[in-house]
């Protein structure tokens, strides 16, 4: 196979292994965007516009804390404080609007919008969503089309949950008749042998602790809990 650019974090993620090679390149991506969003970001008037505007998770606001950066992340949260002021300030001010003939009756509460909006906005993540979303497109192209990828499919783990709908979601956009029901089928039955697999060695997990079985090998079951955690969802 040959790669290009856009798929070399694709296929190296599959190279690494584990549970779920979605979960290695979100890993990666996250990373690069946290240390991003205190660097490069910071220099690039239209992304501190998004960043003041949409804020970031808590999740993501402990991994920059964690940066090591504490002048770029005071900056960053001095220009998101700033902006969030102005807007509950804007909202507080403006009249609530009464439902219309073919809406609700109640209020439109103008501050609960913004909090709202707030409580669900991060620009990361935002970011995360969308390069995942392109590049299950580049899995199914590659699937389709690379035979050298498809036998790295075919050798994986399997997918965590989240990730697992992700790719058949995305697959029902970028494929179809025969290709499709074929290749979602591939792909499910793939999921449901490593469910079955993960499933056997928890269940041995369980029964080590039985002194009856107590000399016998653990086998791949030492760590089970822990990636069934990880195939059930997604790392963060």
């Amino acid at each position: 196979m040959k790669e290009k650019i856009y798929t070399i974090p694709l296929t190296d993620a599959f190279a690494e292994g584990g549970e779920c090679p979605f979960c290695t390149l979100e890993k990666k991506l996250e990373a690069e965007q946290v240390t991003y969003a205190l660097g490069a970001s910071m220099m690039e008037p239209d992304s501190r516009i998004i960043s003041n505007k949409k804020g970031y998770c808590r999740r993501h606001f402990e991994q920059m804390s964690r940066e090591g950066k504490a002048l770029s992340l005071g900056l960053v949260l001095d220009t998101h404080l700033n902006e969030l002021i102005q807007s509950l300030e804007e909202a507080v001010a403006t009249p609530k609007a009464k439902g219309g003939l073919f809406k609700k009756s109640s209020e439109v509460d103008p501050l609960a919008a913004v909090l709202e909006t707030n409580q669900n906005s991060c620009l990361i993540c935002d970011k995360l969503h969308h390069t995942l979303e392109k590049f299950s497109e580049v899995f199914w192209y590659l699937y389709k089309n690379e035979p050298d990828f498809k036998e790295k499919v075919e050798t994986c783990q399997g997918f965590c949950l989240p990730h697992f709908k992700l790719l058949l979601s995305c697959a029902d956009h970028e494929l179809s008749g025969k290709t499709l029901e074929e290749a979602k089928a591939e792909i499910i039955a793939l999921e449901l042998s490593h469910l079955k697999r993960i499933n056997d060695e928890v269940n041995w997990f369980t029964k080590k602790f039985d002194y009856r079985n107590q000399n016998e090998p653990w086998g791949n079951s030492k760590d089970a809990p822990q990636r069934a955690m990880e195939k059930l969802s997604k790392f963060l």
